[in-house]
Parts: structure tokens; sequence; C-alpha cells
């Protein structure tokens, strides 16, 4: 807790510790979420090569069976009426009718709402801002530090794309210009300025803490560990899935052959 009688000088000092422990922390914590979501991404690429083009496979299979069974139980209800009723139209139209509607005329559809920023503006303004708060431009050592933080948060919004965060900080600098014509920056204003990064770093630990604490909550996180808990017992988990959707693919693949030629005897 700061001490009520520090002198402004010795809270900004204060308050330059307490962001480098700050930065330190993110910096640990960025490098664990990074090295999970590698992880993450490795076994998704494992997953994908071992079953997911199988699991596609499956899919597509099963989708042309159930359209096959459609089809001959159309033709199928077509062809009792056909012997035993009026006139009908062939099997080849009423099939066309039933499968191929005319498309309904599209409802007008209000225009998008542009987005609130295009990359070339977003560029445009970090370019603006990187130039405008560039540190060699400071006047002294207490305005190079509040360049260098204020470079660090428009690194960061651009990286985030958050216009909103880049023009507050346009704002705040021709504030900053405004002051350095009457006099010097004060230790108040560095000492706002460093206590607005604190708080930057701080809501961005609990974004990572929230994003560290949702993982386990991913199907592939929790597949991962069922596959790493098979392999201590010596088992290849994915292997195995694997075989067992070729099981699938072969009996889907015979069905689908089966339907066809009835379709086609039909």
């Amino acid at each position: 807790m700061p001490v009520m009688s520090e002198t402004p000088t010795e809270k900004v000092k204060r308050l330059r510790l307490e962001l480098d422990q700050l930065r330190a922390e993110l910096a640990a914590a960025e490098s664990d979420l990074n090295s999970q979501l590698e992880d993450v991404q490795a076994f998704e690429f494992r997953f994908e090569a071992h079953v997911g083009q199988l699991l596609d496979q499956l899919a597509t299979l099963e989708s042309e069976v159930n359209s096959y069974l459609t089809r001959i139980k159309l033709m199928r209800h077509q062809q009792s009426f056909a012997n035993s009723g009026p006139a009908f139209d062939p099997v080849e139209e009423q099939f066309r009718q039933t499968w191929h509607h005319e498309p309904e005329t599209a409802v007008p559809q209000p225009p998008a709402t542009p987005p609130p920023a295009t990359q070339a503006q977003l560029k445009k303004l970090y370019r603006q801002l990187a130039r405008q708060f560039h540190p060699d431009l400071a006047i002294d050592e207490a305005d190079r530090q509040y360049r260098t933080d204020k470079m660090a948060a428009i690194n960061d919004a651009y990286k985030a794309q958050s216009m909103v965060e880049l023009m507050a900080l346009a704002e705040e600098l021709e504030a900053h210009q405004s002051r350095q014509q009457a006099a010097a920056p004060l230790d108040q204003e560095m000492a706002q300025a460093l206590q607005e990064e604190i708080d930057r770093c701080r809501r961005r630990l609990r974004s990572i803490d929230n994003e560290l604490q949702n993982l386990p909550n991913r199907s592939m996180v929790g597949l991962a560990l069922q596959v790493k808990l098979a392999q201590r017992e010596g088992r290849d988990l994915l292997a195995e899935m694997a075989t067992e959707l070729e099981r699938k693919i072969a009996r889907k693949t015979a069905e689908r052959d089966m339907l066809r030629s009835q379709f086609n005897h039909l």
C-alpha cells in the first residue's frame, strides 16, 4: 500500500517498480499460455492426420446413404400411384419437381454495417502515433519514460487491432503535447501514465488467467488427456479410433453401394 506522505517523485518510483514486476509476471503468463496453446495445436494436427479425414469420409458416406434411402422411397411411392390411379407426370418430372425448387425471391437485406476501422486506417494511425510518441523526441528523462510506456501501449493496442485504444492514445498525445508547450511533464502526470499501464497489465493478466482456466474445457484438450492416459497403458488411442472408423467406413460403403444398385434398378 502506498504511504500517504509519499512525494510525487516517490510515487513515480514506486509505480515504476510495480510496473516492472507486473510486466515480468505478464511475460511469464503469456509464455505459459502460448506453450499450452502450442501443445493443443500440435495435438489437433495429430488428430487430423489420424482421424479427421476418416471422420469426413464417414460423414460423406452417411449423407449419400440417406440420400439414396430418400430417393428410393420417393420412387417407390410414385410407381405405386402410377400403377393404380390416373395418369401422373413422369417419375423424372416428379423427381425434378420434388428436388429442384425454384429459388425464392430474396428479401432485400439492409447493407451490412461497415467495420469500425479498416486495416489501412489502423496502420495509418499506428504509424502516426509511433512517430509522435518516439522516445527520441523526449525533452527529459521523465518524458522519455512516459513515451516508452506509451509506445508499449500503442504496440499492444495495434496488436489487438483496437481502434478505440489507438484513438484514446492519440487524444492523450494531443493533451500531452499541449502540456509540454507550457511546462515539462509533472511527476503527477507520469504517475498517472504509469498507473494506466499498470491497470492495463492487470487486465491482461486476468484475461490470460481466464484463458488458462477455460483451456481444459476444450474438447481437444480432454481428448489429448485421454490419449496420454492410454499411452501410459501401452495403447495408441488415436490408432484405435482410426481402426474403428475404417470398419464403419467399410460397412457404410457396402450399404451405399447396395442402395445405389437398388435405385438404379427402379
